[in-house]
């Protein structure tokens, strides 16, 4: 069965069972293989509110804890709360470790988190490996990382045409953000390439 991405602007950590999973807490998508543990997922649905409720630190240890009963969705919002430091300290190396978890059992958001820590960390041959890791894992429709992806080739490698033919790519897809999509919109207009 195809799952089907999901875009929820919550403020906070995403529930984990379903198709529902973090980019980030603010724009959250996936596409992803299901996998259902009732017991992880009441472990999610009670970080989950112990995010809404103001105490990061608590959900934290009980995401790890979903995480770590295998919960795809609780080792990429772990690998997120590591990345940015939500209820636990900032650990690139353990945000990267469970972002792998996650991208090993087919979930193309923890890739394109992985190919962003590269990005950030101006990587940009391990950030290209990532992003096109993510899109793969989406059968070739990732809007977000043909976003990213166009994005380094238009600041890295100056090279216009090829980021056009992504942007464009993105704006077709199924699997993009809103933010993406505006992002998507806006190069090709300012580049003369709405069509």
């Amino acid at each position: 069965m195809e799952s089907e991405m999901v875009v929820i602007d919550t403020g906070g950590i995403i529930y984990c069972f379903g198709e529902q999973k973090s980019v980030s807490p603010f724009n959250a998508k996936s596409h992803s293989p299901s996998y259902t543990n009732t017991k992880a997922e009441n472990v999610c649905i009670r970080a989950h509110e112990l995010w809404e409720s103001g105490r990061p630190r608590r959900a934290f240890r009980l995401m790890l804890e979903a995480a770590e009963m295998g919960d795809i969705g609780a080792q990429l919002n772990v690998g997120y709360m590591f990345d940015t430091g939500t209820g636990t300290r900032r650990d690139r190396d353990a945000a990267v470790r469970w972002y792998k978890k996650a991208y090993r059992r087919g979930d193309s958001s923890a890739a394109h988190n992985i190919g962003t820590i590269y990005r950030d960390e101006k990587q940009s041959k391990r950030a290209f490996y990532w992003f096109n890791r993510a899109i793969a894992l989406n059968r070739g429709d990732d809007g977000d990382a043909s976003v990213e992806i166009a994005n380094l080739y238009l600041n890295l490698l100056k090279d216009e045409g090829t980021a056009i033919i992504h942007l464009k790519r993105a704006t077709r897809s199924k699997f993009i953000t809103e933010n993406s999509l505006r992002t998507a919109k806006r190069i090709l207009q300012k580049l003369g390439r709405t069509k």
